[in-house]
């Protein structure tokens, strides 16, 4: 396995890893939501370059409830997302821009 790989992967975790904590979900609830084995996730999130599968990806984005608003039609499932685009949800989102001000400032 490539560096560039691992490095892609430990990503993902970090970015599992803080879903679960915004969330307050366990290891082993987790492991429950989303049929992955809980020790899998353990070596994941502590830093090991665990392979993660699209499905497990797809069953962390409906775990922590990231798909309300993302689907344009009733038809549009989790199933429907790559890769990539689950990745792109387990995100954390964009820090909060600099303060511009305002005409009241003045």
């Amino acid at each position: 396995m490539s560096q560039e790989r691992i490095n892609r992967i430990r990503d993902i975790w970090q970015y599992i890893l803080d879903r679960m904590r915004e969330r307050r979900i366990t290891p082993e609830r987790l492991s429950s939501l989303t049929g992955y084995p809980v020790d899998r996730i353990r070596r994941g999130i502590k830093g090991e370059p665990v392979e993660i599968t699209d499905d497990f990806l797809r069953e962390c984005v409906m775990a922590f409830g990231l798909t309300s608003g993302r689907t344009r039609s009733y038809e549009e499932t989790v199933d429907t997302l790559s890769f990539d685009e689950c990745v792109n949800m387990l995100k954390p989102p964009p820090a909060m821009p600099p303060r511009q001000g305002n005409f009241w400032d003045w």
